[in-house]
């Protein structure tokens, strides 16, 4: 857990920008959880179930947040969410269409909101990440970069077939 983005780095491609889950995604249900487990200590017969219980309530969300990344290289959009039901993204900077975050006033006080990511495959919400003002900035900055150097290659490329044709 945690390794995604880094692993799926291929040759000559560097990770520029990571952002993985906020831990605030924890606090609605490690509340209820507390809740049950305390709950629980009122009395010895019924502190195994609600343990039980309070442990499989922050399970879904603890996986969640243990397995969300979201991060680019110099030539693409990496993110994967999910332990055993996954959902990844793979996509190149150059099929990036859109990026928007949203924030409340909690997300803005604590640093975490929503990112919304449309490429040419397709549209992808990740919820409760870390610095979504700061991931959709750099991320734009870096499909601005990577189109500048497509096309400084390609007009490299075009002068050197051009020489050998003179």
């Amino acid at each position: 857990m945690g390794n995604y983005i880094k692993n799926s780095v291929t040759t000559n491609e560097t990770v520029v920008f990571e952002s993985k889950q906020h831990w605030i995604a924890l606090l609605p249900r490690g509340v209820v959880a507390a809740f049950f487990l305390l709950c629980g200590f009122a009395s010895l017969d019924i502190f195994v179930p609600m343990f039980i219980f309070a442990l499989l309530f922050i399970l879904g969300p603890l996986i969640r947040f243990l397995t969300t990344e979201l991060g680019f290289t110099n030539k693409r959009l990496i993110g994967k969410v999910g332990l055993i039901r996954t959902n990844s993204l793979d996509s190149p900077l150059n099929k990036i269409n859109n990026v928007s975050c949203s924030s409340g006033l909690f997300g803005k006080i604590f640093g975490y909101g929503n990112v919304s990511i449309t490429t040419s495959s397709g549209a992808y919400l990740y919820k409760g990440l870390m610095k979504p003002e700061q991931f959709k900035t750099n991320l734009m900055k870096q499909v601005n970069q990577f189109d500048e150097d497509r096309i400084k290659h390609q007009a490299t490329e075009m002068a050197n077939a051009m020489k050998g044709t003179v």
